[in-house]
């Protein structure tokens, strides 16, 4: 673990301890945690530190079971503690977990949120 706190190595693995909790491995040993908060709110955190905090907002109905859902990022807040080069990385984690999550699709990824 560094002694700073700062994300500057990428993931080495992702273990899932139920539907909503996951564990993330950095390279450097780190271990974090990425977790569902609710329906639309995954967070990235150290310790109890909130590290990445994601809402997403659905844009299609979410009463029709047949359909797919689709959703996009509403709003996302990152610690500065990310090395920027790891942003598109650790996003990529919480993009996968939220589809599991909902069994829906994310609007593709533009950048960055305003």
């Amino acid at each position: 673990m560094t002694d700073t706190g700062k994300i500057n190595t990428g993931v080495e693995q992702m273990t899932q301890h139920n539907k909503k909790l996951y564990g993330v491995t950095l390279r450097d040993g780190q271990s974090l945690q990425l977790a569902v908060q609710d329906m639309f709110t995954v967070q990235l955190m150290q310790h109890s530190r909130v590290l990445l905090n994601v809402r997403f907002q659905p844009l299609s109905s979410l009463n029709n079971l047949e359909i797919q859902p689709v959703y996009r990022v509403a709003d996302m807040q990152m610690d500065k503690q990310i090395n920027p080069v790891l942003e598109e990385e650790l996003l990529m984690c919480v993009f996968a977990v939220y589809r599991y999550y909902t069994r829906g699709s994310i609007r593709p990824w533009r950048s960055r949120v305003n």
